[in-house]
């Protein structure tokens, strides 16, 4: 099987890949920065076309987007032409390859009132990112077969990554405060859980929706507490904040959070607890120091 990653070079991108090289399935890579990945730039038809053209895909994993939450608000036809537009042009490249899509989408596609939600829960996205982002899911789900995983607060070890858990150690080791949401509630998914569950979704040819993210509902505040500890962090640097004293330009869904007992039927299994992924960072962290 060959498997084209659009994105490669992000982290969940870079994370599926080198699982698929563990499971022994040839992937190609993109990136819009090129360096040693296919060029592709999802504002820009041709190189969607050519990178099909040269990698000629059996699954597509579509993890690239504009995510950047206030950049979209601030930028919404550059953000309708990646999250949405672009994500079509790659569901009519994979029709016409008989390629099997599988799109990253989000729980920003809620308004985080009553959340967590399940696959089936009334969308109602109250930003630029999570509207486009919706545009997108429904795309992909137009073509006969796709996969369309939403998720959340993705993180893992990895320096080039802004995700959280980096952003909390940079800021621990320069002592610089971090301001974190006291009231946004949500489930941290590590990156490499994600990525084993999306692969073993793929492999058994599942369709239409469904939420991958870890089973602790946390809110970010909670969150980063519970790295510190693992850590053996101090989270005296660490301010708790209401999202509205944040002065951000795009609204964010705050009582959030996706239910996965569908993902559990399917795979007999959910994501570990995040425990167990922060001992795993902790780990690392140490070899550093």
């Amino acid at each position: 099987m060959k498997a084209l990653i659009i994105g490669a070079s992000g982290q969940i991108g870079g994370t599926l890949a080198a699982l698929c090289v563990r499971r022994r399935i040839e992937v190609y890579g993109t990136s819009r920065k090129g360096q040693g990945f296919l060029y592709l730039d999802l504002a820009d038809p041709v190189s969607i076309k050519d990178a099909f053209e040269k990698s000629t895909p059996d699954l597509v994993l579509l993890c690239s987007a504009m995510t950047h939450v206030d950049n979209c608000e601030r930028d919404p036809e550059l953000a309708r032409k990646v999250n949405a537009a672009g994500p079509a042009l790659v569901a009519e490249e994979c029709r016409r390859a008989g390629s099997k899509l599988v799109y990253f989408s989000t729980e920003y596609v809620f308004d985080g009132t009553s959340g967590p939600y399940g696959e089936g829960d009334p969308v109602n996205p109250v930003s630029v990112y999570g509207r486009t982002k919706l545009e997108g899911e429904r795309a992909a789900l137009g073509l006969k077969g796709a996969l369309a995983v939403r998720t959340t607060v993705v993180y893992s070890h990895n320096p080039a990554s802004k995700n959280f858990i980096m952003q909390l150690i940079s800021n621990h080791r320069s002592k610089a405060a971090m301001r974190v949401p006291s009231d946004q509630f949500s489930n941290p998914t590590y990156a490499a859980d994600l990525a084993a569950a999306v692969l073993d979704l793929a492999e058994k040819d599942a369709s239409g929706i469904y939420n991958v993210v870890g089973p602790d509902w946390l809110s970010r505040y909670d969150f980063a507490l519970k790295a510190c500890a693992a850590f053996g962090f101090d989270p005296a640097f660490l301010e708790p904040k209401l999202t509205a004293e944040l002065g951000q330009a795009a609204l964010r869904p705050l009582k959030a959070g996706l239910k996965t007992e569908k993902l559990a039927r399917k795979l007999g299994r959910g994501l570990p607890p995040a425990d167990d992924s922060l001992r795993k960072i902790a780990g690392i962290i140490k070899q550093y120091e």
